[in-house]
């Protein structure tokens, strides 16, 4: 009983960071801390729903919350003030490629700079798309062998 009294309290802290970043997100304050904040909100909210095995129809608002902080992190990308801080970026928001098995570090970054931050971005891409995004040759080629997995996979 206790142990649950927790988990609502912690829920509730996570639903309330997670709605003050995104208030201030919504008036424009985009800042790489404040994005920072709002996922690490998110994060803590999804754990806190994981444990207390909340109905699969809670996750696709998390989702959508999830994509809104990442497409304002593509948003301030180009105006992160070192590539230190581009580094944090790439790291903490191009996870979702990064899990993708073949796309590393690198990879990332050069799809992060071509507003790629989701695989389903990447695998709606016709092969011309591909071939118009800047990449380096190594990184290209691994992009379109994971395409085209991708979309033979879907196929079978």
């Amino acid at each position: 009983m206790n142990d649950l009294i927790v988990n609502e309290d912690t829920l509730r802290q996570s639903l309330a960071d997670v709605t003050q970043s995104l208030n201030e997100l919504m008036e424009g304050n985009v800042t790489l801390s404040l994005l920072e904040a709002a996922l690490q909100g998110h994060d803590n909210l999804s754990e806190q729903l994981a444990l207390l095995n909340a109905p699969r129809a809670s996750w696709g608002a998390l989702e959508h919350i999830e994509q809104f902080i990442i497409d304002q992190a593509l948003e301030i990308y180009s105006s992160a003030s070192s590539e230190q801080h581009k580094e944090q970026m790439i790291e903490r928001f191009a996870r979702h490629l990064l899990a993708v098995e073949g796309i590393g570090p690198a990879t990332s970054k050069h799809l992060f700079e071509a507003g790629i931050a989701f695989p389903s971005d990447l695998f709606d891409l016709t092969t011309a798309d591909i071939e118009h995004l800047t990449l380096p040759p190594a990184s290209k080629a691994r992009i379109v062998m994971l395409h085209e997995q991708h979309h033979a996979n879907q196929d079978s």
